[in-house]
């Protein structure tokens, strides 16, 4: 998998209903700038910090919050790409905690464990390659912080209302983190749904494209690709393969008679009427228009092969078709053939098509063995 193939997962869902969710993650991020900048106030009040600092903070996250907020709200997230808008905010975030923290290092430790919610919160949307690289940047950034601010940088502890605020910015550190839990659960809630629910429908795409929609039976590209493995099967030791082609008789007198309405409903009784009459080995198929393929493994004699497509035969001549239409007879022409060794579909299917066409010239409603 490419990294763009990652990036593209590992990104929020592009379109309109990502949009409020990209929102909601601003409006989070904002309420997490309120909660320090209302904690820096308190050490202001206590004469720790300059009492602008929270002030500065605030509005400064504030302001970088609400411009992200108005590109998400103008779609550029979606333009930029998940991962890289996210980046762009978790570096704007980080530079703003360390720019405080080289400015007021009394709160530096308090910061660096802001610093490290930040970098969870946005490795909740970033792919792997982003989540390292930022952290990689953040951390020789701090390590040079550290060089040069380490011996000012410190925790307020100097009394009973600093080890307070202090206790309580951990604990709201900690509540943040257990928020961004929370989300990530949300969101992993919400994949393994998606896929479960986008497995469901590729499933039913694949149905669709191997199934006959008026019928319900295989469609001629599913059984084709039944009977090369059928023919494979038997040509390595396995199960003897027969083939039988049917053609319902005078379908054309069928729908300019009775309609195509009529016709439609004939073909899905007919569908039903043989497959009745066929073993669960046995594989039946719409081979187009009117004409339906039977597999049947098993079948080493033309003769066996020839009984059980006059079965199938038989039970359309006796079926009630009048229910249908007063008047309506439906009968069936049948051209089988044994696999032979080394005989490709393409062979298989002309000799069973050779006797289709004998067993209609012959009078119809009977079977011809190829």
């Amino acid at each position: 998998m490419s990294t763009r193939d990652t990036e593209r997962r590992s990104s929020p869902p592009e379109g309109g209903a990502a949009r409020p969710a990209a929102l909601r993650t601003q409006w989070l991020v904002l309420g997490f700038y309120a909660l320090d900048a209302a904690l820096m106030a308190g050490f202001a009040a206590l004469g720790s910090v300059p009492t602008a600092l929270p002030w500065v903070f605030g509005l400064a996250g504030a302001a970088m919050t609400l411009l992200f907020a108005a590109a998400v709200s103008r779609g550029l997230h979606r333009r930029l790409g998940g991962a890289r808008f996210t980046s762009a905010q978790l570096l704007s975030a980080c530079a703003l905690m360390m720019a405080t923290a080289a400015a007021v290092p009394q709160l530096g430790l308090l910061l660096f464990m802001t610093l490290l919610v930040a970098l969870a919160t946005a490795a909740v949307q970033m792919p792997r390659r982003h989540v390292l690289a930022v952290t990689l940047f953040v951390g020789l950034c701090a390590v040079l912080l550290v060089l040069v601010r380490g011996p000012a940088l410190g925790l307020p502890l100097a009394d009973r209302w600093e080890r307070l605020l202090s206790g309580l910015w951990f604990g709201i550190v900690l509540a943040k983190i257990a928020v961004i839990n929370l989300i990530g659960s949300a969101l992993r809630r919400a994949l393994v749904d998606s896929n479960r629910r986008l497995a469901v429908a590729l499933e039913q795409v694949r149905e669709l494209s191997e199934r006959d929609e008026l019928t319900g039976l295989a469609n001629r590209r599913s059984v084709m690709a039944q009977l090369e493995q059928a023919i494979a099967r038997c040509a390595g030791g396995g199960a003897p393969l027969a083939v039988a082609l049917l053609d319902v008789d005078h379908f054309k007198h069928v729908n300019d008679t009775h309609g195509h309405a009529t016709g439609d409903q004939v073909l899905r009784a007919f569908a039903d009427t043989v497959s009745a009459r066929l073993r669960s080995s046995d594989r039946m198929a719409r081979y187009g228009g009117e004409e339906f393929l039977l597999l049947l493994p098993g079948c080493a004699e033309a003769t066996a092969a020839a009984q059980a497509a006059d079965r199938a035969r038989l039970a359309v001549e006796q079926h009630g078709w009048q229910a249908l239409a007063p008047g309506l007879r439906v009968t069936v022409s049948i051209g089988v053939a044994v696999c032979q060794p080394g005989e490709t579909a393409t062979a298989l299917l002309q000799r069973a098509d050779a006797a289709l066409y004998r067993a209609k010239a012959e009078g119809r409603n009977t079977v011809r063995v190829g």
